[in-house]
């Protein structure tokens, strides 16, 4: 899939670019939404031809998608170090989120706004992933809203070490944003470390967003029945995500 989409190397790290059907309609010069995927492409793939089909019938508003790949997740894509899920003997979590985040605000944005025809305000520009890939794009929002208005948490990994106090304790700061909270009802199930609160730990964030104000306009929360903790899924809920973030009411 990596021929369909611009391929560059920005500051050491792999990045793929992903230009909507008309974006090189002779004479257009539309400016479009964009959207930052944690884990490269993966997600776009998954749906790639129906998305396509979404984009040039209108069923979505064209978007451009920058997948970032990542070095090492389990640094980069958590906010703060904590212990291996393995016990003493593993590496554990190096917490490097603040400088990925930082990477992304400072050196690739400015770069993809200039390279590419955007909207470069928060309330056109989304970040999302799936995963631990989930739990740093809601850390983004914390950090930089200024940069992400529009923020997708497929399955965030919300057991990490003291993530729910975070939300808990933490201001509100992405109360302008618009945030899709998803979990499937499986996930963790069979787990034996603190993985297995997937699901709890998710519905109680939930609760702490609306207990600080957010409203449905703002927060959009899937529990899926049945879902596990996979590309299926991830796949699914990344459909389901752009629409309720980048559709206008008529069109959800």
């Amino acid at each position: 899939m990596r021929e369909l989409y611009q391929q560059e190397v920005i500051l050491g790290k792999q990045i793929s670019v992903y230009l909507p059907p008309s974006y090189r309609e002779e004479n257009n010069s539309t400016r479009f939404q964009v959207v930052y995927l944690q884990d490269g492409m993966d997600l776009v793939s998954q749906v790639f031809n129906l998305l396509n089909h979404k984009f040039r019938t209108k069923e979505l508003p064209e978007l451009i998608f920058v997948g970032i790949e990542p070095t090492n997740r389990s640094h980069e894509y958590t906010p703060w170090p904590a212990p291996s899920l393995r016990g003493t003997a593993f590496p554990g979590f190096d917490g490097k989120g603040a400088e990925y985040i930082a990477y992304i605000t400072d050196t690739l944005k400015p770069h993809i706004d200039h390279t590419y025809r955007t909207l470069i305000e928060p309330e056109h520009t989304g970040i999302l992933g799936a995963s631990l890939g989930g739990l740093i794009s809601l850390y983004a929002g914390y950090l930089r809203p200024d940069v992400f208005g529009k923020i997708g948490a497929l399955s965030a990994s919300l057991w990490y070490e003291s993530m729910l106090s975070f939300i808990e304790t933490s201001p509100l700061s992405i109360h302008r944003a618009k945030l899709f909270l998803s979990v499937g009802s499986l996930e963790g199930v069979y787990k034996e470390n603190i993985q297995r609160h997937m699901v709890t730990y998710t519905v109680q964030a939930h609760a702490l967003f609306l207990e600080k104000g957010m409203n449905s306009d703002q927060l959009k929360f899937v529990l899926e029945e049945g879902g596990t903790h996979d590309d299926y899924f991830f796949a699914k809920q990344f459909l389901g995500a752009l629409h309720w973030m980048f559709a206008s009411p008529k069109e959800e």
